[in-house]
């Protein structure tokens, strides 16, 4: 279905397939086989600690972040419960207001396309953007 907030998942695999020297975790539900396997299958090296467990709940999203290093993510439920975590995190920013709903913490960057591109689509933010932050601020080597 249509959703303003999504960034694709192309692109999610062109930015976890192009940060060399890290291992991706992806937080999908594991009801989203497909999804699922379509990711496993293009990032070698992707996790999805959420298919190897019984429990499903925000609790666990944000339990399991605090494991991470860095975090990409688009504005949505599990970037706030990533947040509570404080890890450094870059957030994608569409149609909703990145002043607003943003973290705000050390090492939280947003890439809000409003602002970029004076547009309201995610989709207008690039993979270069994405690679170029993480490079530049959160010291993700590639």
């Amino acid at each position: 279905k249509y959703r303003k907030k999504t960034w694709s998942t192309e692109k999610f695999i062109n930015v976890a397939n192009n940060l060399n020297n890290q291992v991706p975790v992806f937080f999908i539900e594991k009801k989203n086989i497909q999804l699922i396997e379509e990711i496993s299958s293009r990032v070698k090296k992707a996790i999805f600690p959420e298919t190897n467990t019984s429990i499903s709940c925000p609790a666990l999203i944000t339990a399991l972040s605090t494991r991470l290093k860095k975090a990409i993510t688009i504005d949505n439920g599990i970037m706030h419960m990533m947040g509570l975590a404080n890890i450094p995190m870059i957030t994608l920013f569409g149609p909703t207001d990145s002043e607003k709903f943003a973290p705000l913490y050390k090492d939280s960057i947003i890439l809000d396309s409003k602002k970029i591109y004076n547009s309201d689509d995610i989709s207008r933010i690039s993979v270069e953007d994405v690679l170029n932050a993480a490079k530049q601020f959160l010291n993700f080597s590639n």
